[in-house]
């Protein structure tokens, strides 16, 4: 069972080989697969288009796990993408192809809305680290772009990290997750979007070890849907 603690930083700390003969031969009838590390399951994440945000684009409207599955339950659209989760476009309609979903929405809706990835991600044991950026600098309706961007780890009850209007860390987020053993963990990225007349951007990076700057893209290959 893997065991995970979650924590947040900043302002919101929240093969085996193939056995050889002699003389370096290998012996084909003999020879077997090598394991590889890939998890099971579908490739990528489950992409869920939720409630349209109406009032503003607070991140206090998703400020717990109930009030997340609240926003997205019944969903507007949902399947599973392999691609999606980082964007930065002025297209009004999330099925514009700067969006990048793959495979990408029949049909969308105008203007706002909201997004949400849930699955799993494959990790090795120690820590890691994880950073939202939706182009938030602050916390107010301007600087925090009446928007909301969100990284949920490990199954915690509130958000990992998160940035834009009245986000608890001002700017781009990172929070982090001490994982015990090597496998899956419940991954969530949030979108929480208002503000047409701002870019629609979401860009979520990763890295590992203790102190680490996430640098990284996620892989699909790494990310299994739930």
């Amino acid at each position: 069972m893997l065991a995970a603690a979650s924590c947040r930083i900043g302002e919101h700390i929240a093969e085996a080989p193939v056995d050889a003969l002699a003389g370096g031969a290998v012996d084909a009838a003999e020879e077997v697969d090598a394991p590889i590390d890939v998890p099971e399951g579908t490739p990528g994440l489950t992409a869920t288009i939720g409630e349209r945000p109406e009032v503003t684009g607070s991140c206090g409207a998703l400020d717990d796990r109930a009030e997340l599955q609240d926003r997205f339950d019944p969903p507007v659209q949902q399947q599973v993408v392999t691609a999606g989760w980082d964007f930065d476009t002025d297209a009004d309609s999330y099925n514009h192809a700067s969006y990048g979903f793959m495979p990408n929405w029949a049909s969308a809706q105008s203007g706002r809305f909201s997004v949400r990835f849930h699955g799993t991600v494959q990790l090795e044991a120690g820590m890691h680290c994880f950073s939202v950026d939706i182009g938030a600098t602050g916390t107010d309706i301007i600087n925090g772009r009446n928007g909301c961007g969100q990284v949920w780890l490990a199954g915690a009850t509130t958000a990992t990290a998160e940035t834009g209007f009245e986000a608890a860390t001002a700017g781009p987020a990172t929070g982090c997750v001490d994982v015990a053993s090597a496998g899956p963990i419940e991954l969530d990225i949030v979108f929480w979007y208002f503000n047409i007349f701002e870019r629609a951007r979401l860009t979520v990076r990763h890295c590992a070890g203790a102190g680490c700057t996430p640098a990284e893209a996620l892989s699909a290959m790494q990310l299994r849907a739930l």
